[in-house]
């Protein structure tokens, strides 16, 4: 198996870093997902990549082209529009794979294209920051992704992952996925969470022990909901997200302090909120959380209402 077309649903700062490499792969064979105005802006504009213009076809969603990839990189509460714009362009042997923070995308997409085989993924170690059409990226992000188990790699695995390495883009394929997703929405609460309410940098928390504690009080607690859930995240996932913040630019900012900062709904509620209902479910107590999600929806509420 091997895949000649790409098309990525979503071009924010994840989606935009990947695209780079894509584009620069495939030419004409990665477009981006998009119609009306933001497909105009996308065409005429195109994006930056520190500093390097690239300007990807973009296609529209009654276009008459099925992929054999489909990357979705969109925020969680814009995943069902996402569904409806991408659904034309999903044919029978289409491979579709998430990057979406949280839990849950994966299962919403599979769910919705029941034939096709849906990836879980994310993408760690990134600290990409986008103003307008200019992103601006300095670590070396990873895509790590697979089925849900992967001590033998599918077909439709080993595809994606010849086409990451032509491109150019680290990856990995970790043997227990839903275990890697955890860690990873673990470190979204804590960081990410913690940044939204203080407007702090990864350096500025990174050099500030109160928010460190924070960070990581937050994150304790997510790993007593994986015991309750049976998912026991242990040492070795909580080493991992330790040398996830090391490896992060001092200047790097969270997405949902970008959000924040900008006004947009955050995701909050696939983070904390999501938490919450879990740790519910299982008699489990998350105060750190339910303060982080309580401050965040403030503050959000302050500039949305």
């Amino acid at each position: 198996m091997q895949i000649k077309n790409v098309a990525m649903i979503g071009a924010g700062a994840i989606g935009g870093v990947y695209a780079y490499s894509l584009h620069k792969l495939l030419g004409d064979n990665f477009a981006f997902i998009a119609n009306g105005k933001r497909k105009e802006k996308l065409e005429q504009e195109g994006l930056y990549l520190n500093g390097e213009h690239f300007n990807p076809k973009v296609v529209s969603s009654d276009g008459d082209t099925t992929f054999d990839l489909i990357i979705v990189s969109v925020k969680n509460y814009q995943l069902q529009s996402a569904i409806e714009d991408m659904r034309n362009l999903v044919g029978e042997n289409t491979i579709i794979l998430t990057l979406l923070n949280g839990i849950s995308a994966r299962d919403v997409l599979q769910e919705e294209f029941k034939d096709n085989h849906v990836l879980y993924g994310l993408a760690i170690k990134i600290d990409a920051v986008k103003v307008g059409n200019k992103i601006t990226q300095n670590s070396k992000a990873i895509i790590q992704f697979g089925d849900k188990y992967n001590k033998t790699m599918s077909e439709e695995v080993l595809a994606v992952k010849n086409l990451l390495n032509d491109a150019k883009i680290n990856n990995q394929v970790f043997e227990d996925m839903i275990k890697t997703v955890w860690t990873k929405w673990m470190l979204n609460i804590g960081l990410n969470q913690v940044s939204a309410i203080s407007g702090a940098t990864y350096g500025v928390i990174k050099n500030t022990p109160e928010l460190l504690t924070l960070v990581n009080k937050s994150m304790k607690e997510v790993m007593e909901v994986s015991k309750a859930c049976n998912i026991n995240l242990g040492d070795e996932n909580w080493a991992s997200v330790q040398d996830v913040v090391d490896s992060l630019d001092g200047d790097g900012k969270t997405s949902l302090l970008q959000d924040v900062e900008n006004k947009r709904k955050t995701e909050v509620e696939y983070f904390s909120g999501t938490l919450i209902k879990i740790a519910k479910e299982h008699n489990v107590e998350v105060p750190v959380n339910e303060v982080l999600y309580n401050f965040i929806k403030a503050k959000e509420r302050n500039y949305t209402d």
